[in-house]
C-alpha cells in the first residue's frame, strides 16, 4: 500500500483525503492579501487550499470587487467643496440614463434597484460592510440602504474571513508555544548550573544560621554573669 503525505488545507486546517486541492501560488497569495488576510506562509514547504475554502474565497473576492466598483462609480460625484451627502438614486439615473419607480431605493453595495426587502445602514449594517470593506466611505450617501441578497452575502463572507482569521492566530499560537519552549535550558550544564547556584545560597544560609546561634550564646553567658 502506497504511503501518502497527509495534507492539510491551509485557511480552514481541515485534513485533504482526495486531490480536492489546490497548491496556493503568488496569485491567491495576492487575493488573500486583498481581502486583509495577512497570512505568513512557510516557503520551505507547499501549502494547499481546499476546493471548499477555494470556491469562498473567490466568491469574496468577486462580492468585494461589487462593493468597490459601486463606490469607485460613486465617488466622482462627490462635491468636496460642499461636502454633502449624495443622493444615490440621483447617482443611478445619471449612470444607467433610466428612470426610476417613485421612492424606489438603490442598494449601497451592489448599486442595483431594491427589489423586495433591505436594510437601513446603521450601526450594525456598517460593522459589517466595515469588516470586509474598511476602502468604502459609505457616510457620502444620504439615507443608505443595503438590500437583502447583499446583506446576506456579506455576512457569509464575513464569516468565512473571521474563521480564517481564527485559524492564522491558531497556527500563531502555537508556533510561539514551540517557540517558548525550545528557548528552556535542559542540558546537563544548564542543569548544573542551576543546581550549583542553588548549594552556594544554601550554604550561605547555612552560615547566617550558625552566627545568629553564636549570638545567642554570648548573650546567654552575660546575663548568667549578671
Amino acid at each position: 500500500m502506497t504511503n501518502v503525505k497527509e495534507l492539510s488545507c491551509r485557511l480552514c486546517l481541515k485534513n485533504i483525503t482526495d486531490e480536492s486541492f489546490e497548491v496556493i501560488n503568488n496569485i491567491i497569495r495576492d487575493i488573500l492579501d486583498g481581502l486583509l488576510l495577512k497570512l505568513k506562509f512557510d516557503d520551505e514547504s507547499t501549502e494547499v487550499i481546499c476546493n471548499v475554502c477555494r470556491r469562498k474565497l473567490n466568491a469574496t473576492l468577486e462580492f468585494k470587487s461589487t462593493c468597490l466598483n459601486a463606490d469607485n462609480t460613486i465617488i466622482p460625484y462627490v462635491d468636496s467643496k460642499k461636502i454633502l451627502q449624495l443622493d444615490l438614486r440621483e447617482v443611478y439615473m445619471q449612470e444607467k440614463k433610466s428612470e426610476l419607480v417613485c421612492s424606489q431605493k438603490i442598494c449601497r453595495l451592489c448599486m442595483h434597484p431594491v427589489e423586495s426587502e433591505f436594510r437601513c445602514i446603521r450601526e450594525e449594517e456598517l460593522e459589517a460592510i466595515q469588516k470586509l470593506t474598511p476602502e468604502m466611505n459609505i457616510n457620502i450617501i444620504k439615507d443608505p440602504v443595503v438590500c437583502k441578497p447583499c446583506f446576506d452575502s456579506l455576512c457569509t463572507h464575513n464569516s468565512f474571513i473571521k474563521d480564517c482569521s481564527e485559524v492564522k492566530e491558531k497556527i500563531k499560537s502555537n508556533f510561539d508555544s514551540s517557540a517558548t519552549e525550545s528557548q528552556i535550558d535542559t542540558s546537563p550544564l544548564g542543569l548544573f548550573v542551576k543546581t550549583e547556584n542553588l548549594e552556594k545560597k544554601f550554604d550561605i544560609n547555612e552560615t547566617e544560621m550558625s552566627i545568629k546561634a553564636e549570638s545567642v550564646d554570648i548573650k546567654s553567658e552575660d546575663e548568667e554573669r549578671r
